[in-house]
């Protein structure tokens, strides 16, 4: 069977994860509109208004910077695409996505963080669960569990992609480009978002 692609399958687990989160769509943007400023949450981390000052859900290029996803890919990053934004009204996500590309092909992040701290072990499992009865249909490989990583990870192999829940209320989609050492490097990028 032809296997996805890394960006086709990142998109079907947003779309996945984002189908539990509720909300309206109003205030869809395009990279490039409106910024915003975050103001942290009274608990800093668990749900609230509006992201924490130290995850800017809507700028997944600011969370991973060009400079740090080359260091840990070990290959300059050539350009970084913003895409995928949306901002939270206060009762939906906000999430974004940024592309890396390199000369050993693209790798992406795509971050998440909600309002209502939605990050339950039923929708943990809900997630996990849709990704590994998605990925049945392209691939004999099992989605790994990875402990002592966020509240909860997985990874998927053969498409290098690490689902990583932080805390009560972020989530990241890692997807590398090399297929020998793809867990290992989505794991030293989701470190540096403090996974």
């Amino acid at each position: 069977m032809k296997p996805l692609s890394p960006l086709a399958f990142a998109g079907l687990g947003c779309a996945l994860v984002l189908a539990g989160c509720g909300g309206t769509t109003a205030g869809n943007t395009t990279a490039g509109s409106a910024t915003t400023t975050a103001e942290t949450s009274a608990s800093g981390s668990s749900g609230g208004k509006s992201p924490p000052a130290d995850f800017k859900a809507t700028d997944a290029c600011v969370l991973l910077d060009k400079a740090a996803v080359a260091e840990v890919l070990k290959t300059p990053v050539t350009a970084a695409t913003l895409g995928l934004v949306h901002e939270s009204s206060g009762s939906d996500a906000a999430t974004s996505e940024c592309t890396y590309d390199t000369a050993n092909g693209k790798a992406s992040l795509m971050a998440r963080w909600s309002p209502i701290a939605d990050n339950t072990p039923d929708a943990i499992k809900m997630a996990r669960d849709g990704v590994a009865a998605s990925m049945k249909a392209f691939s004999d490989k099992p989605v790994e569990d990875i402990p002592g990583v966020g509240k909860s990870a997985f990874f998927v192999p053969g498409i290098n992609q690490l689902n990583v829940f932080i805390g009560d209320d972020k989530f990241v989609v890692i997807t590398t480009p090399g297929r020998e050492e793809g867990r290992a490097t989505a794991l030293a990028l989701a470190k540096k978002l403090g996974a």
